[in-house]
């Protein structure tokens, strides 16, 4: 006989558990404990990841000197002819630099005609990639349709209404009516435009790649290719470098709202080779198959029919792809010539581009800019005005003096121009004055030097005395001016260093 009986059930369990029933019980409940466990967590979205701020690239101004690709390097006064003025363009550096015009079908004529008699006029077909939404021939230059061979998923009824208004044209211009009232009232040209821009990174990069930059422009921005060469020649191309205007985009939630910025279309936008292998690359498995999409498909997101514009589109895709903008206003500026605002910010510093420029300004500053190109330094803002000598008149009719460095005289109430002229006369800090019509009846001061546009009102209205044919007037204080010029002798040259505070 065993001396010791083997339990027949465990040692110190209480009493009321040794029934089978119970135990059953209790293991199905603490299984169903477990399991609603893991299916609560697993229900439950986890936290987002809060990611560090990025930093723009801030530099400090460069004072580098430096050494012009246009030859020769000085030209006689007085020509100006398209062909001369070619002759002199550096062909070598578009080995290395790459221009790419966008436009489209519905783009203003005249801007477009006045783009190829200046800033492209120099470019022969193999040397600038023209992206349009309809593949037509410009001048000697073949358009290429960027948005023709984007993926099926961009054609979601839903989500792109306007690829409707794209297909339309297309069909229009195999039917043969394309270019009529028809055309007009149902293609938004503006709408599709947002479209073409990550498509034209792929395509400028597969047409001409490892080029040291990419030079992206439109059809009313005015390049000063001399400047533009020489600031380019003090960056790395192999850099992650995406330079411009900068224009407040989207804000970031996984950085904590954090804004961001993108490079503004209009005055061009210049992206390094660096930058668009950075932009373009895809992850690969292991046995070299991509396993992520491409960049049109892979931000196809972002283009939706409420979306503002393509340049945003753009920033915020370099901006995922951890590439800041470089912001170098104001040597490459958003204004137009007419709106310069002439003040310390925009005086000893190169001008590179500038943005809403009329037709007949882009021709004019074509053959203006031959003339006054100088070898041993860039173009500068100072020299800008004296394309157009804003403050050697002093008083013009019908006219708006500008905008920028605006403020309203201290004091007495003013109730006509001659108040207004005197009132910027005793301001020391006044170098011109508007005073607006009927429309407003009001007196402005503006700190900086303006060229303005015409502004007409009608002449029928009446002003607060009853003074019929109230106009616009626009005046400057020569003798302020004059000194104020005297005052800033250009010196030393001052290439904007990246910064994203923008000033005017």
């Amino acid at each position: 006989m065993a001396l010791f009986r083997t339990p027949t059930r465990p040692l110190f369990t209480p009493h009321v558990l040794h029934s089978r029933q119970l135990q059953n019980i209790i293991l199905i409940a603490s299984c169903l404990i477990v399991l609603l466990f893991f299916i609560y967590h697993h229900e439950q979205p986890a936290p987002p990841e809060i990611l560090p701020y990025q930093t723009y690239p801030l530099t400090d101004d460069f004072t580098h000197h430096t050494v012009t690709d246009f030859f020769p390097k000085s030209v006689p006064t007085g020509i100006n002819s398209t062909e001369d003025i070619c002759r002199s363009f550096p062909k070598h550096v578009l080995s290395r630099i790459q221009p790419v015009l966008k436009t489209g079908h519905g783009d203003n004529k005249e801007r477009l005609d006045a783009q190829m008699d200046s800033t492209s006029a120099c470019f022969t077909p193999d040397e600038l990639i023209i992206f349009s939404d309809l593949g037509e021939d410009i001048r000697n230059h073949r358009a290429i349709d960027i948005l023709a061979d984007l993926p099926s998923s961009h054609y979601n009824a839903t989500t792109f209404k306007m690829w409707g208004e794209y297909l339309s044209q297309k069909e229009m211009q195999r039917s043969g009516i394309l270019d009529t009232e028809a055309q007009t009232e149902h293609i938004n040209g503006w709408a599709l435009d947002k479209f073409k821009f990550l498509p034209m990174m792929e395509r400028a990069w597969a047409m001409r790649p490892n080029r040291d930059f990419y030079v992206f422009y439109e059809t009313d921005t005015y390049i000063f290719w001399d400047n533009l060469f020489r600031f380019l020649q003090m960056y790395n191309p192999d850099a992650n470098v995406y330079m411009g205007s900068p224009s407040p985009g989207r804000r970031d939630p996984k950085r904590r709202d954090q804004g961001t910025l993108f490079a503004n279309g209009g005055p061009g936008y210049i992206i390094s080779r660096g930058a668009m292998k950075t932009l373009l690359q895809r992850t690969t498995g292991l046995f070299g198959e991509y396993t992520d999409e491409p960049l049109s498909t892979k931000f196809s997101y972002l283009n939706h029919d409420d979306e503002c514009c393509g340049d945003s589109v753009l920033g915020w895709a370099m901006w995922e792809q951890g590439i800041p903008m470089h912001g170098h206003f104001p040597m490459f500026s958003p204004y137009a010539l007419h709106e310069i605002p002439f003040n310390d910010q925009h005086w000893c510093q190169p001008l590179i581009t500038l943005h809403k420029t009329s037709p007949k300004d882009m021709v004019d500053l074509f053959s203006w800019e031959f003339n006054q190109r100088k070898s041993d330094r860039p173009l500068l803002y100072s020299d800008i005005w004296q394309f157009h000598k804003p403050g050697t008149t002093p008083i013009r009719e019908d006219w708006d003096g500008g905008r920028f460095n605006a403020y309203n005289p201290p004091g007495t109430d003013i109730d006509s121009s001659e108040q207004c002229s005197q009132a910027c006369d005793q301001d020391d800090n006044c170098l011109q004055w508007k005073w607006a019509g009927a429309d407003d009846q009001r007196c402005t001061l503006l700190g900086s030097i303006q060229h303005g546009q015409g502004r007409e009102v009608d002449k029928g209205l009446k002003d607060k005395k009853g003074n019929a044919g109230v106009i616009n007037k626009a005046g400057w204080n020569e003798n302020r001016i004059r000194e104020w010029r005297q005052g800033r002798k250009c010196n030393k040259i001052t290439w904007v260093g990246a910064n994203v505070n923008r000033k005017v």
